[in-house]
């Protein structure tokens, strides 16, 4: 999700729901200003594109997740809504490439990413990793809040009911709260907690990477890892 800091969508009905049923991360900050460094953060370690939204696709060579899975046989998909084909390197409509990482790894370019970067179906058929990202109405960039938690209140329920663990992270605040945004995890051996330690996208990678036996990439190297 995007652009709202934990204050201001903690309370949102699904969100809150959500939370309750979970695990409720209340100290978890994003790492930096704008979008696209966020993205970056949470798949490969590193804040690439040097504070921009404008990096060209196709040009980073570190290594991250999804190259990852792809090395340890880990099947994935990055769903994103709105998106007109696979891999789609350019803006189109409601779907915005600087929140769709896989683009822009030269590692996973042509393929995997032509074949596992997809366009958001209604009832999507789940891999081991899901990167899911909703369009920039659904994310709550550019409508309300009230629209975003209905999104994830229609979406959500089908991956827990498939068994999934699902967590639901903002890529960064608002500008008002230091970056401070709403991460919760919800899903099978998840306990129901607030976790109040200090975490950020790194963490989450590092979490990640542990759930599915991978190596650490770049600053989430020596960073607690999220529970997952």
């Amino acid at each position: 999700m995007e652009n709202h800091s934990y204050s201001e969508v903690a309370n949102a009905p699904y969100l809150s729901s959500f939370a309750s049923r979970g695990t409720l991360f209340t100290n978890y900050h994003a790492n930096t200003h704008p979008s696209l460094p966020n993205y970056m953060a949470m798949t490969s370690g590193k804040l690439l594109c040097n504070g921009s939204d404008s990096c060209p696709r196709d040009s980073f060579a570190n290594n991250n997740i999804f190259r990852q899975a792809t090395y340890y046989g880990v099947s994935w998909k990055a769903w994103e809504e709105s998106m007109p084909s696979n891999c789609d390197p350019q803006d189109s409509g409601q779907y915005a490439v600087r929140h769709n990482p896989p683009p822009y790894y030269t590692d996973i370019n042509p393929s995997p990413c032509s074949t596992n970067d997809v366009p958001l179906p209604s009832s999507p058929s789940l891999a081991r990793f899901n990167f899911v990202t909703p369009d920039v109405c659904s994310d709550m960039h550019s409508c309300s809040v009230s629209t975003g938690d209905t999104w994830l209140s229609k979406h959500v329920p089908a991956y827990l009911a498939d068994g999934a663990i699902v967590i639901i992270t903002f890529d960064e605040d608002d500008h008002s709260s230091g970056n401070h945004v709403y991460t919760a995890e919800v899903g099978p051996g998840v306990p129901v907690k607030h976790d109040a330690g200090s975490y950020t996208h790194y963490n989450l990678l590092g979490g990640l990477e542990k759930y599915f036996g991978f190596g650490t990439l770049g600053n989430a190297v020596g960073k607690t890892p999220l529970p997952v």
